[in-house]
This record gives C-alpha cells, structure tokens and sequence, in this order.
C-alpha cells in the first residue's frame, strides 16, 4: 500500500495553520470568559451614577430655602454624588421634596441612595431641648449648652443683637421673649440660630393671639410676672386679675420674683433701696411694670395676662406651696388671715425652702 506524498512545506503549512487556529479559538474564550468583566468596568467608567450606598461618611448641610440647584451642587462638592446633571434630572423626576438640617451621607452614592436620605426628615441630625414655663434667659442659657455643647457665653454673647432678632426698641435685654417649649435643633445649628428659633416661636404664639407688636413688650412683662406668681392652671386667669385690678387704681404690684431680678442671674434684693429704685425692678418700691420681663412666660399665662378672670380681688397668696392652693382676697385684713396659713404650712414643712 502506498502513501501519498506530502511535500514538507506543506506540512509545515499545515501545522502553523492549527497552531494559528488554536490560538483563535483560546482568545476568543478568554474573551468570551472576561466581557462581563470588561462590560461592567466599561459601564463604572461611562456611567453618571454611582453604584450602591456609598462609603465613608460625610455631613451635608441643607438650608432653609435651598432649591435643588443648590443641594445638588452641595452633594458633588462633597463627593456624595457623581454628576450634577444626572442626580438634578433625577429629583426633578421624582418630585424631591427637602427638609432643612444637617445630613449624615455617605461618599460615592448612588443618585437613589442620596435622595432617599435627604427626602425623609427623620434621618436629619437633631437634638431635642425643653425649656420650661417661667425660666429666666440665664437659665435658659444654662440648659440649652448643656444639651448642645455650646457654651452658655456664646447664647449669651449672641442675645446682646436685639436689632437682629427684631426685637422691640423699648426692650433692654432679650429677657421674656425666649418662647418656653420642646424644641429639635439642627446638630450644626449655631448660638444664633437657636435663638433666633425660640423668638421667631414668641412672635408667632403673640401674633396668634392677636397681640399687636407695640404691646408686645408690655404684654410680655406682665405676663412674666403672671408665669413666676401662678401655681395652678386655673389661678393664673385670676392672678392676672389681681394685677390688672392694681395698674387700674395705681397700686403697686408688689410681687415677690422681681425683687431679685436681674439679667445676669446676680440677686439683687441686697442692693440699698437706691440701687432698687434705680435697677427699677423692685415692684415693691416703684410703681406700674418694671422695664421688661423677668422670665419666658408661656402660652397659659399670655393667655390668662389678656383674659384675666372676673374678679375685685387684690391680694392673692398661696398657703400650700406643695399643692399650689392659693387664696384670693379684696381687702388687706382677709389676706392676712390667709397668711396665717402660709406660717403655719412653713412651720410644719421646715427646709421646705431648701429643697
């Protein structure tokens, strides 16, 4: 049997042809292998939208008013997101709605994932203060660096801009125009902001009530001096009776808190009878209000200061300072039979004063 011939170019011809074709078929699996690989960097390098939630941390601050030019541009300059048009296209078709405050965003978000955060509220970085009915600036000051970290210098320092609070010119301190609440303050709010807040929420509660801004102030006075008197609800209506009824016949108010007053906190009913006069809060030596407030009084006693109760009563005092039972009284004889009360409560509640 005989063979073929096969001249050994042709051979030769044969074998790199199969080594060529080898090497085809190899890199045509290694592609097929890698295109899901090479798609998927292609689209992270073409893409205009981040991937996923993001990493890393970042606080973005939305202000009041902010439109969603302004916020997105705030997202790229902290790296939150990866291009302003994408992300703006985005909330315009989603009908964004924003809340003013401090955000905790992550870095490299997806369009999705950053608005998801900054849409709710709730993800906003607040703390909660309350400030009680009759506290003095002072004290509000006290609190409010307790629970925020600012120091109590800067509220004070930051209260001294009464023309930038818009507060009225016959107004000496900012004392009394601290609306008493339960507020949720922004984590980077400043001094400033706090109290701009707890005023604009007094002018509101003031305007609700009717009140016009050249009452303010006086209003604000004696309705201070209404919130440090009452004990019980229903007696603030009636001690705003007893108070109204003495500015009408002229008589001095003769109310124990304005004694010590004053803005700073110092006590100044060891000052001589000049310096009281002078200090002009003493109700007990000058007639008609004193210059201002002497505490934030709240919404019962601005209430009860415009609608006090009906009443001849002048004298009120309160003989169970543990219950807050307060008598009313016309003439000077029957409030001092009531004193006899106080005494003998006093007597039997010794360190009462104390506690």
């Amino acid at each position: 049997m005989t063979r073929a011939y096969v001249p050994r170019r042709r051979r030769l011809f044969f074998t790199i042809s199969a080594l060529v074709l080898s090497v085809a078929l190899i890199g045509a699996t290694v592609v097929a292998l890698n295109y899901d690989t090479l798609r998927a960097q292609y689209l992270q390098l073409t893409t205009l939208d981040f991937e996923g939630p993001g990493q890393g941390e970042v606080v973005v601050r939305i202000d009041a008013g902010e439109d969603g030019l302004k916020i997105t541009q705030k997202l790229l300059d902290s790296g939150v997101i990866r291009d302003f048009d994408s992300f703006y296209r985005y909330l315009i078709e989603n009908d964004a709605v924003f809340y003013p405050g401090s955000f905790m965003m992550r870095l490299e978000m997806s369009n999705k994932a950053a608005l998801d955060v900054l849409s709710n509220a709730s993800n906003a970085m607040t703390y909660r203060v309350t400030i009680p009915e009759g506290y003095r600036a002072v004290q509000i000051f006290d609190e409010l660096a307790t629970v925020s970290g600012i120091p109590a210098d800067e509220f004070r320092k930051a209260s001294e801009d009464l023309p930038g609070f818009d507060i009225p010119a016959e107004a000496l301190t900012i004392e009394g125009y601290l609306f008493p609440a339960t507020y949720s303050f922004d984590t980077e709010a400043s001094a400033t902001d706090i109290i701009q807040a707890m005023v604009s929420r007094m002018k509101d509660e003031l305007e609700r009530l009717g009140v016009a801004e050249k009452d303010w102030h006086s209003l604000l006075t004696l309705a201070s001096i209404v919130q440090r008197e009452a004990k019980l609800d229903a007696d603030f209506f009636k001690v705003s009776r007893v108070f109204a009824n003495r500015l009408e016949i002229d008589m001095r108010l003769e109310t124990d808190p304005t004694i010590n007053y004053s803005y700073s906190g110092k006590d100044m009913s060891e000052l001589s009878k000049a310096k009281q006069l002078e200090h002009g809060y003493n109700t007990y030596l000058i007639k008609g209000l004193p210059p201002g407030p002497i505490a934030s009084p709240g919404a019962l006693a601005l209430e009860a200061t415009l609608s006090p109760s009906d009443g001849d009563w002048l004298f009120f005092v309160t003989i169970n300072l543990e219950t807050g039972e307060t008598k009313f009284s016309k003439t000077l004889a029957e409030h001092e039979s009531y004193v006899v009360f106080l005494r003998q409560w006093e007597k039997e509640n010794p360190g009462w004063y104390d506690n």
